[in-house]
């Protein structure tokens, strides 16, 4: 039986490859667009885990387009179980040395190096590689995550003008992220004056518990306090909101990607109906001699079987290519999970027993005498 529905798949060569090609096409959009989200989400997920403490942010909830008062900052400093609250102001810069970049591809984090010098961790995750870091009273000065470094072209001692405002690179460091990496470390009073903030405001406030183990519970007792004028969040609350975030987005990349691939289904249904037909005689006199319907589905479903199964191999390994490439050469993170490719392969699997079903059960219902009779 395999050998026969194999031989039969390759009679018509253009067309199986067709139908092989639509698959790999749907198989590999898949796993790449899925790398590239599973990719950032695990970026962010440990830039997230590396940054502890309480973040207290506007109701926005975005640190980036938060307003919240700065005089609030005497108030969270004494907050039951805080050791110190550290004012950040946090933008995306729109120009870096007279070129112009898209939001969200850089941040500028602006922070209170005075009150930071009181807490027991850095309010940045980020180890010093070079140079020195920010201390109190420093003004017009910057540290560099290595990533943006990098890109940039920049080295320590070098000056760099972020919307229109000169500062001084003094150090750089790295974490491992490449989402934290692409960050600027500078004074809360040059963010303030790079973005035009307003006067008395600040984006948000990190603030560092006493003990670790109180953390949710200073969150619970924040937001109550302070319900409807700021939202206060911890490492484990930001995790799961990026996560679903993340999930939601996940699954609308598979759905779009997937469609490709449902269109590759029809073209299985296209193919196997046009092989149906053209063997109308030949499935007669296997019908004629002792096949019987059970056998000749059989026939044609491992037919189906066989062109998804070639289709889904090769969209695996293309995807993965794919998907490397892009991380060696454009730099952008992605991950290529064991599940993932087993996912997208008993995806492609079924793509080809769905399509062979119609074109089998019409072959298997063929009447012998006038099959035989078919010119």
């Amino acid at each position: 039986m395999f050998n026969v529905s194999l031989k039969n798949v390759f009679r018509n060569k253009v067309r199986t490859v067709l139908s092989v090609f639509g698959i790999v096409i749907g198989v590999a959009a898949i796993i790449v667009l899925v790398s590239i989200v599973d990719g950032l989400s695990a970026d962010v997920e440990k830039a997230i885990g590396a940054v502890q403490g309480i973040r207290v942010v506007g109701s926005s909830g975005d640190p980036v387009f938060s307003r919240v008062d700065a005089s609030l900052v005497n108030e969270l400093d004494s907050f039951p179980g805080v050791q110190v609250a550290v004012p950040m102001i946090i933008g995306a810069p729109g120009l870096i040395d007279g070129e112009v970049f898209s939001y969200g591809s850089i941040r500028v984090v602006g922070l209170d190096f005075a009150r930071q010098k009181r807490a027991r961790s850095s309010a940045f995750s980020g180890e010093l590689v070079e140079g020195s870091e920010i201390k109190p009273g420093d003004t017009a000065v910057a540290v560099i995550g290595k990533g943006l470094k990098d890109s940039l072209g920049k080295f320590n001692g070098q000056s760099i003008t972020i919307n229109n405002h000169k500062l001084r690179i003094i150090g750089v460091y790295s974490s491992g992220s490449d989402f934290l990496d692409s960050s600027i470390v500078v004074p809360l009073v040059d963010a303030r004056e790079i973005f035009s903030f307003p006067a008395g405001k600040v984006s948000a406030f990190l603030l560092e518990a006493r003990d670790v183990a109180e953390t949710e519970n200073i969150v619970k007792r924040l937001n109550f306090k302070y319900e409807g004028e700021i939202v206060a969040l911890s490492t484990s609350d930001l995790s799961d909101q990026f996560g679903s975030i993340i999930g939601s987005f996940r699954l609308l990349v598979f759905f779009v990607a997937g469609i490709s691939s449902i269109v590759a289904g029809v073209g299985i249904i296209n193919t196997m109906l046009m092989s149906v037909v053209e063997r109308f005689k030949e499935i007669g006199v296997l019908k004629a001699v002792g096949w019987t319907n059970s056998k000749i589905m059989q026939m044609i479903m491992l037919e189906s079987i066989l062109i998804s199964f070639f289709g889904g191999l090769s969209g695996v390994i293309v995807g993965f290519s794919v998907s490397s490439a892009i991380q060696a050469f454009f730099g952008l993170k992605t991950l290529v999970s064991p599940l993932l490719l087993f996912e997208v392969f008993a995806f492609a699997f079924l793509l080809g027993i769905i399509g062979g079903i119609y074109p089998a059960l019409v072959a298997s219902k063929m009447d012998p005498v006038e099959a035989l009779r078919f010119e």
